[in-house]
C-alpha cells in the first residue's frame, strides 16, 4: 500500500461511508417498517434556511406517570431534572385505528410495535400530571403550496400521521388532514 495514489481514495472513502452507515436504519425503516397511524396536532411554520414545513406535535408525546415502568422513575431520583433519556414506548391500536401508549420501559420490547424516544425527567415529579417523550418526529417538509393547505385545512380539521416503524425506529411518510 505504498502507493500514494490510493490515500486519497481513502481519505475521500470514510465520509461518504459513514454518511451511508447514518442513512440505513431510515431508509431500511422506511422499506420494510409497519404502517401505523397516530393522532397530531400540526402548526405550519416557514424556516428561511430549511423552506415550508409543518411542525407537529404528537398525542403519545405526552404521557401519564402511571404509565412509565417503575424502573425509570428511579431516574427521577439520580438524574438532573430536565435530563433527556431512552426509553421504549410501547403502541397498542385504539377502536378506531390509531395507536397510542401502552406503556414506558427501558428495556427493548420483544414484540409489538414499539418506539425509540428520548424522555424529558420532570422538573417537578410530585405535580408532573404528564411527562414528555421526543421520537425525533417534529416536521414534515413540504411545498410551499402544499404546507399553506395543510395549515388551513388543519385548523378546521383533525389530522394523523402515518409512519413506519421497525426496532423502534420510526419514519413519518404521509400527513393524513380528515
Amino acid at each position: 500500500m505504498s502507493n500514494p495514489s490510493f490515500r486519497p481514495l481513502i481519505v475521500f472513502s470514510i465520509p461518504v461511508l459513514i454518511l451511508l452507515i447514518l442513512a440505513f436504519p431510515p431508509v431500511w425503516t422506511t422499506m420494510t417498517g409497519d404502517v401505523i397511524k397516530i393522532k397530531t396536532a400540526p402548526v405550519d411554520p416557514t424556516d428561511l434556511f430549511r423552506g415550508s414545513y409543518v411542525a407537529l406535535k404528537y398525542e403519545i408525546e405526552s404521557v401519564k406517570p402511571s404509565q412509565v415502568d417503575d424502573s425509570i422513575k428511579t431516574w427521577f431520583n439520580t438524574r438532573n431534572m430536565g435530563d433527556y433519556k431512552r426509553v421504549y414506548v410501547r403502541l397498542k391500536q385504539n377502536t378506531d385505528g390509531l395507536y397510542v401508549v401502552d406503556y414506558v420501559t427501558k428495556e427493548k420490547p420483544g414484540k409489538g410495535v414499539y418506539l425509540k424516544g428520548e424522555l424529558e425527567i420532570p422538573y417537578d415529579l410530585q405535580n408532573a400530571e404528564t411527562i414528555q417523550i421526543r421520537y425525533g418526529l417534529d416536521n414534515y417538509f413540504a411545498s410551499e403550496e402544499k404546507a399553506k393547505e395543510m395549515e388551513e385545512d388543519a385548523l378546521a380539521n383533525p389530522s394523523v400521521a402515518v409512519v413506519k416503524v421497525r426496532n423502534g425506529n420510526v419514519v413519518l411518510t404521509d400527513i393524513i388532514i380528515e
